[in-house]
């Protein structure tokens, strides 16, 4: 079928033993069987265990596919299938980190596949799509998967999805993101179409600042921002500045250009020129290390707190130039999520199933793996409820408990409250995740104190 398109995007192999496992039930009233109701309205999800399933796009009866070009599944050949679409970054700005996004997911749906499966199926990711960050190559990539998958997933970037709502919207078509804007959590922004996970970057942006105020080696009173204009860097932005205000700093200037406008000479340039105590970026990591490069240049090297995209582990690796900076201590990085060593039953199953066939610690496969936890929440709930049509996941994602086996808070979706729980890092190469971690579900005064409930920051 066309979801066993080959492709090679990621190469590794893995050798897989899958178990299977299933259940049901019977309910009789008089001498007539009873059908369970499943609930057809986005704001009141099925919630009983229904008897049959309904299916729709993206959801077959064969069996998924034992690879996705050179990519192992780990299906269960007695078991139907739900296809999974993915929207990645190969060509432009997080081309050196997104692919590693892509390994934990895949990753994760092996690890649900070898423990029997969503209700009866096993999942599969198709190939992937590159976007190159941009909007428009964005749909694109989506047009070229719409009628073949019953959810998304991932979908890379802010601006990117905003940029294909409308689109899901006419599709009923759930997704994952790979970006933590608190929009995400609101139904007013997303239309009940984005299944957030971790906290948001307004939320990351006041913590940085809380723990810096109460933890900075160095003495801060004026700060500067630096970030991507729109909901990435502005949602981080509106979360530097309110905790700015709560400790009395000053914002001595910002620099948010658009992404394709960003001029590393000018940020490099306000740091060296107009100095300040700390400063704050939301960028890509290549951008990051250039920014950082050409502040040490010129002697500059104030207080750096990372929003987590800007990060990358091969910052601390032996032979890159810039190693020493990131680990002088003056260097910290935020994250929805602790990193690859954390001692929690998530992180311990994914280090399991990465050993078959990586030898990498990297945090982008820690986001991989954790982004899909709530959409198999979903997923689960979509089979509950007897409803896995796109229309049926969507309403099972309006109102929902998920978990992450401990890798995140446990969380109800549809609230319409972000998350506001930081893990702390600083840059450590002789770490293997290239992160030592400082503070797990950090919160700091500035967002234990704000009304989540008002809506997104930005």
């Amino acid at each position: 079928m066309r979801s066993k398109r080959e492709r090679g995007v990621i190469i590794f192999s893995i050798l897989l033993l899958v178990l299977a496992a299933c259940g049901g039930g019977a309910t009789e009233e008089t001498s007539e069987p009873v059908e369970e109701v499943v609930v057809e309205t986005l704001d009141s999800p099925a919630v009983t265990t229904a008897k049959a399933i309904n299916t729709g796009t993206g959801v077959t009866e064969e069996p998924c596919p034992e690879a996705v070009g050179v990519v192992p599944t780990g299906a269960n050949p007695s078991q139907g299938c739900i296809y999974l679409g993915l929207l990645n970054d190969y060509t432009g700005p997080y081309a050196a980190v997104a692919p590693a996004l892509e390994v934990g997911q895949r990753a994760f749906w092996l690890y649900v596949n070898s423990t029997g499966g969503i209700g009866g199926y096993s999942v599969a990711i198709t190939e992937g799509q590159d976007t190159a960050y941009n909007p428009q190559k964005h749909l694109e990539g989506y047009n070229a998967i719409r009628n073949d998958v019953a959810a998304l997933a991932m979908s890379i970037g802010t601006p990117q999805t905003v940029f294909i709502l409308d689109e899901l919207d006419a599709d009923n078509m759930v997704t994952a993101p790979m970006s933590w804007y608190s929009g995400w959590s609101y139904k007013s922004v997303d239309k009940g179409l984005v299944v957030e996970f971790g906290s948001a970057y307004c939320a990351d942006g006041m913590n940085a600042v809380d723990w810096a105020a109460d933890n900075s080696p160095v003495p801060v009173k004026r700060i500067g921002i630096i970030a991507y204009q729109g909901d990435y860097g502005g949602d981080w932005a509106a979360g530097v500045r309110a905790a700015a205000k709560t400790n009395g700093w000053e914002v001595g200037w910002e620099y948010i250009p658009p992404v394709t406008e960003f001029d590393v000479a000018q940020a490099a340039g306000l740091l060296v020129t107009d100095p300040v105590d700390a400063y704050f970026p939301a960028l890509s990591p290549s951008l990051m290390a250039q920014v950082m490069g050409g502040a040490a240049q010129a002697g500059v090297t104030p207080l750096a707190m990372l929003a987590a995209p800007s990060y990358n582990d091969a910052f601390v690796q032996e032979g890159f130039a810039l190693k020493g900076l990131f680990e002088s201590g003056l260097v910290y990085n935020l994250a929805f999520v602790d990193p690859f060593e954390a001692d929690t039953p998530g992180h311990a199953a994914m280090r399991a199933t990465l050993a078959s066939f990586s030898d990498s610690a990297s945090t982008f496969l820690v986001a991989g793996w954790a982004s899909q936890y709530h959409l198999k929440g979903v997923l689960e709930a979509a089979v509950k409820g007897g409803d896995l049509t796109r229309a049926g996941i969507r309403r099972a994602a309006g109102a929902v408990n998920v978990s992450s086996e401990g890798m995140m808070p446990t969380r109800e979706l549809g609230q319409d409250r972000a998350d506001a729980d930081s893990s702390i890092g600083k840059p450590d190469g002789s770490i293997p995740s290239g992160v030592q971690s400082l503070a797990s579900r950090y919160v700091g005064k500035t967002a234990a104190a704000y009304d989540w409930n008002a809506g997104p920051c930005s």
